[in-house]
């Protein structure tokens, strides 16, 4: 079982509800791990409706976007220092505290995604093909990457990519 899905199956309610896309990178998959690990200590037993609503990425940093108490109406807003995204109505008491302790925890995976190659997670830095913003290490250019019949980023794509689910209605 890939990295991907063995976190899935370990952190099943981390991943269940509507979503606008969920892309694991291979390279990325230990941070993302070990946020979910930290995330799942911090949440109390009921969970409070925790859940990614994204995950991808951003200008060659992973993108991971997450909601709580998901009963109330879904408003996007990700300015500043949180990748939550925000609900129209009131938190319950003891939310606001334990979305701010997630959101150092999501924006510290953000920053070390940043320093890692997408595709084997070793030392890597931002660099831009065909108009993407991607972290890479020098052993993974994406003119490396691709077969005889591949061009631009098809061969990124197929070895950085490890899972991936589209956005759900």
């Amino acid at each position: 079982m890939s990295g991907a899905l063995a976190l899935k199956a370990r952190f099943p309610y981390m991943f269940d509800g509507q979503h606008a896309g969920l892309t694991f990178y291979r390279g990325w998959t230990p941070a993302l791990t070990r946020a979910c690990e930290q995330i799942d200590d911090v949440l109390p037993p009921g969970k409070q409706g925790f859940h990614w609503v994204q995950i991808g990425v951003d200008q060659g940093s992973g993108l991971f976007v997450y909601v709580l108490r998901e009963r109330q109406t879904l408003v996007a807003n990700l300015r500043g220092n949180s990748r939550r995204a925000l609900f129209i109505g009131t938190m319950e008491v003891g939310a606001t505290e334990i979305a701010s302790k997630l959101d150092l925890l999501v924006l510290e995976a953000e920053r070390v995604t940043s320093e890692r190659c997408m595709v084997c997670g070793q030392r890597g830095n931002l660099s831009f093909h065909f108009g993407y913003g991607l972290t890479l290490c020098n052993a993974h250019p994406p003119t490396a990457l691709n077969a005889c019949w591949e061009e631009g980023l098809q061969g990124f794509w197929r070895q950085a990519i490890e899972w991936e689910e589209g956005p759900t209605a």
